[in-house]
């Protein structure tokens, strides 16, 4: 008990020591301190917190792992599985009943969407404003090694299944991580993925969750130093039914959460992963970004969660469903053939059966068969509406979706005008898609450069279009402040090899494009051997000129590099005017001019001699009289004569 001893004496009073004994109750912890798991001073506190956080933002948002299953089944016929639903009804992976009809509109629209986008690869580009020629060649090293990892990671492919889960839950996730020392991508469910609805109100949460199903023994080569906590964690499965239980895999839960510092020198941004039984990673955590690249279909104006393309059409689905059910059991009782026979005619029943050629006795009136209608034409018609409503709503037409042209639209270029007018329709959703890849490039240099600061150096393979070579992480920093990415399409010529041709001859007819660049454009596969050695002479100078200004390589010219067009001294000298501009060395100016002095001293050299011209005649009395002109055939003529 705390005590109170006053320090005051007042005359006439007796000052005897008081002694006032306050009764204190302990001090409650608010609920919302639970919830700082950031701030714990132990390791006991922390996985306590976490997993108190975690649990809380699954009990709260089971709306959206409820509503995740409903679109997977929508989309799919199968029900999506998830460990943080209490329910179990929409646990089961029992498919949909086989007989039911069948017209999967939404499932169309998807398919054709994620089809039509993913045809073009945005490629990230480095780009800087005003840099001189390090920076340039800088930028153009890591647009190399960018598509290389995009390359090793398969970084396309999985944006493909991004893409379809945001149309169908919302939003997809990619996560960057390390594993083995270089950078890792892995598509994630975005019903692993919480966040606080308050705190991401904005779009822009200060904390996230995320719930993950681990392999125990792979957990536990990736963290050592965890390996008895993890080994003594409790098993997991995929969902709470008893059917899961039954597998032979070893799983546990990994909890993961990031808080972002509140200010640039804050230190409270952290990260951890904890299972049940302990901490499996603790690190400060300084970036402003989690390391998530999320792909949106149709975000909300307010939260961080979007809305996907199934939730769209889900109740123009459903109408279709319930008309062609409804269809469906009408044929079933009425729409059959009936026999009618007169009850005074003398008709054997044996005789009416499914047999070719039967001859079928009567007398009286003849048997007659009937088929009753069984729906109505407006509910035929109204089933066709939904149908085309389902396709205006995903700006998808019916005809792009059966891979079809409309009718008379039979010349490639009106053709090429019709595909972009169907691309305008998904202009804001390929702008988000373009997006994505220029933040999963950000977020992989980061990572990328990390490593290569702790361990000396990170290389990958670049695909070039001669081969495969390797490059190696350069220094990021330089370029920190100057450098941005933006996404451009791969190729801006047509998609299909007849509209491709027939562009380039456009091209080619008005003189936009030389012979030369006709055929490295033009890319088909049987003529690849051809277009290969047709350009080899340009590549092979464009080679020697791009060593002098990256290596300051000495240029040796040789009459292999001679042509009647004189490319090698046009590209010379283009590259003279490119980098004065851009601050290249003075001596790497030299032997570019150097290289152009060889090439006009090899065209000398291979130039015919000139014809001897005659000597004048000499002057004096000992001069020739000069030669007398040869006859005109007239004179000669008439001499004869």
């Amino acid at each position: 008990m705390p005590t109170i001893t006053p320090s005051d004496k007042k005359p006439g009073r007796d000052n005897k020591k008081i002694i006032i004994q306050a009764k204190t109750t302990e001090k409650k912890i608010s609920p919302i301190q639970t919830y700082q798991w950031w701030n714990a001073q132990t390791d006991n506190e922390l996985v306590h917190q976490t997993i108190a956080t975690g649990n809380y933002l699954q009990k709260t948002q089971q709306y959206r792992i409820r509503g995740a299953s409903i679109f997977s089944r929508i989309y799919s016929g199968k029900g999506l599985m998830n460990y943080a639903l209490n329910s179990k009804v929409l646990d089961t992976s029992n498919q949909l009943p086989v007989r039911r009809p069948t017209m999967n509109v939404t499932q169309s629209c998807i398919d054709t969407l994620v089809s039509r986008l993913t045809q073009s690869k945005p490629k990230p580009t480095f780009l800087t404003e005003a840099g001189d020629y390090k920076e340039r060649h800088l930028s153009k090293t890591l647009n190399q090694f960018v598509m290389g990892e995009f390359f090793r990671t398969k970084a396309y492919e999985q944006g493909e299944l991004i893409l379809r889960d945001g149309c169908i839950f919302g939003d997809g996730f990619m996560k960057i991580y390390e594993k083995d020392k270089k950078v890792c991508l892995e598509k994630i469910l975005a019903t692993e993925i919480f966040a606080d609805k308050d705190d991401s109100w904005y779009g822009h949460p200060r904390q996230l969750f995320q719930f993950k199903l681990c392999d125990r023994n792979v957990l536990a080569a990736m963290y050592p130093d965890a390996k008895l906590d993890i080994a003594k964690a409790q098993k997991a499965y995929v969902d709470g039914s008893g059917e899961s239980s039954e597998t032979i895999a070893d799983q546990i839960i990994a909890m993961e959460a990031w808080h972002l510092p509140s200010a640039q020198d804050a230190k409270d941004g952290r990260h951890v992963m904890v299972c049940s039984d302990g901490v499996i990673i603790d690190e400060e955590w300084q970036k402003k970004t989690f390391p998530f690249v999320k792909m949106s279909y149709n975000p909300h104006a307010v939260g961080y969660f979007s809305q996907g393309l199934v939730e769209m059409l889900m109740g123009t689905q459903l109408g279709i469903d319930t008309i062609l059910r409804t269809i469906s059991e009408a044929m079933n009782l009425v729409g059959v053939p009936r026999v009618f026979i007169d009850e005074l005619s003398k008709v054997m029943e044996t005789s009416l059966n499914n047999n070719v050629g039967t001859i079928v006795k009567y007398r009286g009136t003849k048997p007659s068969y009937e088929v009753a209608p069984c729906m109505p034409l407006e509910c035929y018609d109204h089933l066709q509406r939904l149908i085309t409503y389902a396709y205006q709503i995903s700006g998808i037409s019916a005809l792009a979706a059966a891979a079809q042209k409309p009718a008379g639209l039979n010349s490639g270029e009106a053709i090429r005008s019709y595909d972009d007018l169907q691309t305008d329709r998904f202009a804001a959703l390929a702008k988000r898609y373009d997006n994505f890849y220029v933040d999963l490039a950000y977020q992989v240099i980061g990572l990328a450069r990390e490593i290569a600061e702790r361990d000396g150096e990170y290389l990958t393979v670049y695909p070039a279009k001669d081969g495969t070579q390797t490059v190696d992480l350069p220094k990021a920093s330089i370029l920190e402040d100057t450098y941005i990415i933006q996404c451009f399409d791969e190729s801006s010529l047509p998609r299909d090899p007849a509209g491709r041709q027939a562009k380039l001859s456009e091209m080619l007819a008005s003189g936009e494009i030389s012979l030369q660049e006709f055929r490295r454009l033009s890319g088909f596969p049987d003529l690849e051997q051809a277009d290969k050695l047709a350009n080899a002479l340009e590549e092979r100078i464009l080679s020697i000129l791009d060593d002098i200004v990256q290596d300051g390589k000495q240029p040796i010219a040789d009459v292999f590099l001679l042509d009647p067009t004189d490319v090698a001294t046009v590209l010379a000298v283009q590259y003279i005017n490119l980098y004065s501009t851009a601050k290249l060395e003075e001596s790497k100016l030299a032997k570019i001019r150097d290289f152009i002095t060889q090439i006009q001293d090899l065209k000398a050299q291979a130039a015919p001699p000139m014809p001897m011209a005659q000597p004048a005649p000499a002057q004096g009395a000992n001069a020739l009289p000069p030669a007398a002109p040869p006859p005109t055939p007239n004179s000669a003529v008439s001499q004869v004569a």
